[in-house]
């Protein structure tokens, strides 16, 4: 398997570097977790700042308890509902003047001068790199072969699973699984990076197989979603087929409706019968065309079935791994 040297294909800690930001705020001062979201590179990044947190495992170690809202409100300790009482008191203890649940001169307590690197910044600017990487052309053997590909979390673990089905009678042929501690969150546009450390654990490299990745390919706003970044990190033929639009337009209504952007098609829309659409766009070495003529075959319940099966496998295991 041939796997590219960019920082796409590699494992990001981002876990760890939130937590290494809060370890930065010194006593007697707070930041927002948007502050932390900045200093990292993406102020989308703020809510996943907050549900790292509240699972941080060395409390006071790493003083969560420093990091509010940002409107001065002190918030939570420990999880949402959990602990308000606790964190006051723990930032009275420091210095820091709590009135009704806020923060007293919130500006002039609050710390920002984070020595971290932008690393989602540097990220985002390296997907719209990549795009020059993609192939639109069918560039592989076969098909013989599709697989589902998907991933369900239990707390911090990733479930990811592969169902490969035989494209002439659509036989389940293989089906594998690989869990691991998931080192980055779910941030929107950056799926790429919590899931592909998961994904590429389940890929062979294998032309007469088409990959269909349960997230956006072209549709992404970058241009570049994991579907393309595990086709050309790992050189795969793959297909973006989403729940939801990110961006473009659809045009008009109907089973199979192209979706435009600045004028071309980058996507379809694909609605048989029932509630359920999937869109679809390009990953990486297959046309749009073929693209959207493989998932319409295998639609099953508004889903392609090798997706389908995979959501449903991974779905399971992390429910019985919640249940111990």
């Amino acid at each position: 398997m041939t796997v590219c040297a960019f920082v796409a294909c590699n494992d990001v800690d981002l876990n760890r570097l939130i937590f290494e930001a809060t370890s930065q705020i010194p006593e007697g001062m707070v930041s927002t977790y948007g502050d932390i979201a900045k200093g990292l590179g993406d102020v989308r990044a703020s809510r996943a700042v907050g549900t790292v947190l509240a699972k941080n495992p060395r409390p006071i170690v790493v003083p969560c308890h420093r990091v509010v809202y940002g409107d001065g409100r002190t918030g939570w300790y420990d999880g949402h509902g959990k602990g308000a009482n606790r964190k006051m008191e723990l930032l009275r203890s420091e210095g820091v003047t709590i009135v009704d649940g806020r923060v007293e001169d919130f500006e002039r307590v609050r710390f920002k001068d984070f020595k971290i690197p932008a690393i989602l910044k540097d990220l985002a600017e390296e997907q719209e790199r990549l795009q020059g990487q993609i192939i639109e052309k069918d560039d592989f053997s076969g098909p013989d072969h599709v697989v589902g590909l998907d991933v369900a979390y239990e707390g911090t673990i990733g479930h990811a699973s592969k169902v490969k089905m035989r494209l002439r009678d659509l036989k389940v042929v293989e089906e594998r699984d690989f869990s691991a501690e998931a080192m980055f969150p779910y941030i929107p546009s950056y799926l790429s990076y919590r899931e592909l450390p998961l994904l590429r654990h389940l890929i062979d490299s294998d032309d007469r197989t088409i990959y269909l990745i349960d997230g956006q390919g072209r549709l992404h706003p970058r241009g570049f979603g994991i579907a393309c970044q595990v086709g050309v990190c790992l050189d795969v033929p793959t297909i973006g087929a989403a729940k939801s639009l990110l961006q473009g337009e659809v045009e008009g209504e109907g089973q199979r409706v192209p979706i435009r952007l600045n004028g071309r098609s980058i996507g379809y829309r694909l609605h048989p019968k029932g509630r359920t659409k999937t869109y679809v766009s390009v990953g990486n070495r297959v046309s749009l065309e073929t693209a959207v003529d493989i998932c319409a075959r295998l639609m099953i319940k508004g889903v392609p079935e090798p997706l389908r099966l995979a959501h449903l496998r991974c779905g399971e295991i992390a429910r019985k791994a919640k249940k111990g």
